[in-house]
């Protein structure tokens, strides 16, 4: 059992709805990379087990009963800087997801994702990538392109480096398809979809999947309707 936890990736959840937490517990008890280490219902109390526990990865709701969960992830970050701050919240406002990032969160979900979002999600952000509901990213390209109009054209040099098949992954990432979807749509495996996208991020000297859909809304690869 202790070698098995060695080999995963640990999570502490937090969320003051005990059902909700065992669901999360039941679901991520099947996966062969994580497990989970602990639970909280507060943010005192989850910054106690962080402290204790130094999960590799904190899955927080917003509404907590003593204080909200994006300060509770500021707090959690100062103790533990290298946890990943995933938020899974029923608040799907911009608003809430700015904060969320600011607090130093590198994902947000709300809380009727799937399964396998919740799973993809996870993933994503252990392999060191920022991760956005899909609900929510049409939301977050449009407030980039209003707060952004002051900086200069980005020039598409970089994106003719990428090849075909790259510039076409580019393209279906940037829509908000999941790396299952592209797997499925492209006739290709998953951990191959993974592999063209880490050398898209280094090609286009970008860093987040944020920075990646932005670049393609400029460049006019994706059409965001208002």
């Amino acid at each position: 059992m202790k070698s098995n936890l060695i080999d995963k990736k640990t999570i502490l959840l937090v969320d003051d709805h005990t059902l909700f937490r065992k669901g999360l517990r039941v679901l991520l008890k099947e996966s062969p990379i994580f497990v989970v280490v602990g639970e909280a219902g507060t943010v005192c109390e989850a910054s106690k087990k962080a402290h204790e526990l130094k999960p590799d990865l904190v899955l927080m709701d917003i509404a907590l009963p003593d204080r909200s969960g994006i300060e509770g992830a500021r707090i959690i970050l100062s103790q533990v800087p290298s946890v990943k701050v995933v938020v899974i919240s029923m608040y799907s406002k911009l608003d809430f997801v700015i904060k969320a990032l600011q607090a130093g969160g590198v994902g947000y979900l709300v809380k009727d994702t799937t399964p396998d979002m919740l799973l993809e999600a996870l993933t994503t952000v252990i392999r060191g990538h920022y991760y956005f509901d899909h609900t929510i990213l049409d939301e977050i390209v449009q407030f980039l392109l209003e707060h952004g109009q002051e900086e200069k054209s980005i020039s598409d040099e970089k994106y003719e480096r990428l090849t075909p098949r790259e510039q076409e992954i580019m393209r279906l990432v940037a829509q908000g398809l999941s790396t299952k979807q592209i797997a499925s749509k492209l006739f290709i495996s998953p951990k191959t979809v993974e592999n063209h996208r880490t050398k898209i991020m280094e090609k286009l000297q970008l860093d987040n999947l944020i920075s990646l859909v932005k670049y393609a809304a400029k460049l006019g690869i994706i059409d965001i309707q208002s």
